[in-house]
């Protein structure tokens, strides 16, 4: 019975937290938010249980922050270009922004030699504030951006704890209030 009892311990609480931690080395690129310098960026140089040290953009030597004072961490994941987001994007908001216009300069065009009337005139706006948003969207997605995973800074309430040196075997569960 005990056994059951521990296998369903952990299976409830230290797999979940084991497949979601996020595994941060030395040498990755990461993004700290502290309240005395802000948001920067830099290379990972160390990380204890409460220390962070990072060498950010710009400066030679590594900085050491406490743990408990960074609110925020998070890891590069690469840079990527959103060429076809960015070009879906400005081709609805152009294809919208022309379309209400192309209407509404076309609403009263009568006795006009070329009307296409507020229907012809929405279509007409659309496609063609639509290529023109369409382009300018590729322009902009064609940019590279960096993508970031945020890393928990929140200690572990429940894990799992071996015996060290010669104090015996066994494992044991620790859990934290």
């Amino acid at each position: 019975m005990r056994r059951s009892f521990a296998a369903v311990l952990f299976g409830l609480f230290i797999v979940p937290q084991a497949l979601s931690a996020q595994n941060i080395t030395p040498g990755m690129r990461v993004r700290v938010t502290h309240p005395g310098e802000g948001t920067s960026t830099g290379t990972l140089v160390g990380l204890t249980a409460d220390t962070l040290e990072v060498r950010l953009e710009g400066h030679s030597e590594a900085s050491h922050m406490p743990l408990a004072q960074v609110t925020r961490l998070d890891v590069s994941l690469g840079k990527e270009r959103r060429l076809a987001r960015f070009a879906g994007i400005g081709f609805l908001a152009g294809g919208t922004l022309g379309a209400v216009t192309g209407a509404l300069a076309e609403s009263d065009c009568e006795g006009e030699l070329f009307c296409a009337g507020p229907a012809g005139g929405a279509v007409i706006g659309g496609v063609f504030f639509g290529a023109v948003g369409g382009i300018i969207g590729l322009i902009a997605g064609a940019a590279p951006s960096e993508k970031w995973a945020r890393v928990p800074l929140e200690r572990r309430r429940i894990s799992l704890v071996t015996p060290s040196g010669s104090l015996g075997h066994g494992v044991g569960l620790r859990i934290a209030f």
